[in-house]
């Protein structure tokens, strides 16, 4: 079935430039187009939408109220909202019913890339059991300021990572985490690095936003909520298995795009337990009493409780958060193996560097951690190079106790 999308705007000038896009790919998505939001609502109402793409700014319903109201017919279909950058600050608070932002106006590149992007995640978004729980949070974690920020810059016509930098700085745990991630050895870069905006350059954008994205989560944690769980090791893991995967990449000597995707998976591929800690603390605390008591590992005692896991809910909000269909699919994937591919992939180096890492890495907790899967890995014909990655990790984790 052909992929219906809706383009709802009441300046007909852009609706007719949507439609002068949307033709040339008509093989590929059926498009329609609303220039108010009750006519939206009546389309909706007759007809299932995969995707609809609504302006903020309308006179007789904002975007903010169409797509609450969407949420409710169609509550499985992406939402995605153009506005201006000062638009998008007020709207955080009302994150839940917006899947993604995209700034206005809107560079046609980057809306197909965005439409396609979502459409080749279709496998993560439609999940039934993840969908649920996402639909049924009070809100959604909001994407911090400085995110949104930086995101509207990296979609402009030509970023200025010089730019990105000086916003990065203005926000010191930002900051502070972006030296601390440079200047380790895990990065090998030569001679100190003591500035936000030289850190940016070094790590790339998508470091950077996956790193905002962490940090954002953490400083949003009430870490008092959960008992003797510790918010600061949880993100201590994620970041050194973003560095034990990337190792691992470049030990297989795959390119620094693929290396990057390594490590953006890696220090994001707990995300989902961060929205768990966030929005279901008290939910998410029966699952960490079960994992005490049945002894786990973790991501069986989640989907025993709350029905899915944080690799999936995880991916589901990188998906709508805008990162690569990669990096999407190899948080989803992290701790099931079963559908990905013969040969070295990211997916590989990121669950590999999971269980290594807690294998490495002393912990006080009588948690049982996840296991190596000897026959996916061995089936796939990378099992071969396992204790080579288990000693590149080992040696890299000794490396940082002792700057420590």
């Amino acid at each position: 079935m052909v992929p219906k999308i809706l383009f709802v705007d009441d300046d007909q000038n852009i609706l007719d430039s949507f439609k002068a896009i949307m033709h040339g790919l008509r093989k590929e998505w059926k498009s329609k187009f609303a220039s108010t939001g009750q006519e939206a609502l009546d389309m909706v109402g007759k007809t299932k939408f995969d995707i609809v793409i609504s302006d903020m700014k309308m006179p007789d319903m904002d975007g903010n109220e169409l797509f609450k109201r969407i949420d409710k017919i169609q509550p499985d279909t992406i939402r995605i909202m153009l506005s201006g950058h000062s638009e998008m600050q007020s709207l955080l608070k009302s994150a839940k019913h917006i899947h993604q932002f995209l700034s206005k106006p809107c560079n046609t590149d980057v809306l197909i890339e965005t439409i396609r992007r979502m459409m080749g995640m279709r496998h993560i978004l439609v999940d039934k059991g993840v969908r649920e729980i996402i639909t049924g949070l009070v809100t959604l974690p909001a994407l911090p300021d400085l995110y949104i920020k930086i995101t509207s810059e990296l979609n402009s016509p030509e970023p200025d990572l010089q730019k990105i930098g000086e916003l990065a700085k203005q926000d010191p745990g930002i900051s502070t985490t972006l030296l601390k991630v440079v200047n380790s050895s895990f990065f090998g870069f030569y001679g100190s690095v003591c500035c936000p905006s030289r850190a940016t350059v070094l790590l790339g954008s998508d470091v950077l936003k996956g790193l905002i994205l962490g940090v954002h989560l953490l400083q949003e944690l009430d870490t008092d909520i959960l008992g003797p769980y510790s918010i600061e090791k949880l993100w201590e893991h994620c970041l050194q298995t973003g560095y034990c995967a990337k190792k691992i990449c470049k030990q297989m000597n795959e390119s620094d795009k693929i290396a990057t995707i390594c490590f953006v998976s890696g220090i994001l591929h707990d995300i989902g337990k961060f929205v768990f800690i966030t929005e279901m603390n008290k939910k998410y605390r029966e699952v960490l009493e079960g994992v005490r008591e049945f002894g786990g590992p973790v991501i069986d005692v989640e989907k025993k409780i709350l029905g899915v896991s944080h690799a999936e809910v995880g991916a589901y909000l990188l998906g709508l958060w805008g990162f690569s269909e990669e990096i999407v699919n190899t948080v989803y994937y992290h701790h099931s193996l079963e559908n990905c591919g013969d040969g070295f992939q990211p997916i590989y180096a990121v669950h590999a560097a999971d269980v290594l890492q807690h294998e490495i890495t002393p912990h006080a907790s009588d948690y049982k951690f996840s296991e190596l899967n000897i026959d996916k890995l061995d089936a796939a014909g990378v099992l071969t190079y396992i204790n080579d990655w288990r000693e590149a990790c080992d040696t890299l984790l000794e490396s940082q106790n002792e700057e420590e």
